[in-house]
Parts: structure tokens; C-alpha cells; sequence
């Protein structure tokens, strides 16, 4: 790719895209776990697709798996999480608390925010980096959840909302060694 200044700012439209392993998948279905950040986190790694290409996508999301296999890609912009965040305050996205029984909107939300990285480690993101910079993922971003992920309501919560963006989101599903095509 040529050298181009990545932008620190991530537009309402640009593309984002999450690796899915194959363990996130029930046959060609997505489960809401694949969105989720790690238990405790916040954060759910994303590749902005502008900066990079479709192909080191694909061979990163197979980095991810001990058997170097991917599940699928999920393909979805700040537009389109802040329609999941409005959705998420509305009575289409009620939660029944377990304890309580009180029925509430999920309430989640989430934001995409630039986070470049450098194999593992997060590096200085008010840097300028290029997509040639000699680090391994300056086109790195997260998928920013408001609220880190825990047991119980908060994973319920989660998952209402996770599912909403997976349903509205495009997908694409490993088969064999090809990629299926952009689906909705």
C-alpha cells in the first residue's frame, strides 16, 4: 500500500473491519460473543480497511486462531454503531435484569477510536503513522464499548446490542480456503 498519512480521526463512514475465529461461529451464524471485548475490557480490536487491504485482513484474522483458520469478517462504520447506539435506548432493545425482573432499554454503547499497535502493544496514537510506518498495525482501531464487559446483566446487555450490529452489519463467511461474498 503506499505511504499515506492515517488519519487520527476515524469518519462517520469509513470501514471498519472485526476477524472472526472460527470459534465465534455457529456453522455460518456469527454469535454476539465475536463482538465483545475481553472480559474486564472495554475494547474490541478492529482494521481499518482504508489503510489497509481486504487480503492482510483475511491474513491477520488467521494469526488469531492456533490452527490459522478464519471464521468470517464483519464489515460496519461509526454511522452505522451510532444507529445501534440509538436503537439501544429504544423499547425494541429491552433486557429483562435476572435478579430484578425489571425490563430496561440494553443501554449499551460504543464508539470507534483509532489505536494503533505495534505487535501487541498499543503505541503512541497522537503520532503521525503512515500505512507503510515500520510498525505492524498502524490501521489498528478498537471498537470502544462505554462500559467494560462483565458477568451477568452488563453480558446480557452486551449481547443485545452485539447482535443488532452483526444483523445490520455486512458479513463475510469462511468457506474452506475462499472468502463467501459481502452479505447482508
Amino acid at each position: 500500500m503506499a505511504h499515506i498519512l492515517i488519519p487520527k480521526e476515524i469518519a462517520a463512514d469509513e470501514s471498519c473491519i472485526r476477524c472472526i475465529k472460527p470459534d465465534k461461529m455457529k456453522k455460518t451464524r456469527i454469535l454476539p460473543d465475536a463482538m465483545f471485548p475481553r472480559e474486564g475490557g472495554c475494547d474490541a480490536s478492529l482494521l481499518r480497511l482504508n489503510y489497509t487491504t481486504l487480503e492482510f485482513c483475511i491474513a491477520h484474522g488467521k494469526t488469531l486462531d492456533a490452527n490459522g483458520r478464519l471464521g468470517g469478517l464483519v464489515k460496519f462504520t461509526q454511522s452505522l454503531v451510532d444507529t445501534v447506539n440509538q436503537w439501544a435506548t429504544t423499547d425494541d432493545a429491552i433486557v429483562e435484569d435476572a435478579e430484578t425482573k425489571e425490563k430496561l432499554p440494553c443501554g449499551v454503547c460504543a464508539h470507534i477510536e483509532y489505536s494503533p499497535m505495534d505487535n501487541d502493544e498499543y503505541v503512541d496514537k497522537n503520532k503521525d503513522y503512515y500505512t507503510d510506518s515500520p510498525i505492524t498495525h498502524p490501521m489498528h482501531a478498537d471498537l470502544m464499548f462505554h462500559e467494560p464487559l462483565e458477568r451477568g446483566l452488563v453480558r446480557i446487555r452486551m449481547r443485545k446490542y452485539a447482535n443488532q450490529l452483526i444483523k445490520l452489519a455486512h458479513k463475510a463467511i469462511m468457506t474452506e480456503q475462499s472468502m463467501g461474498g459481502w452479505v447482508v
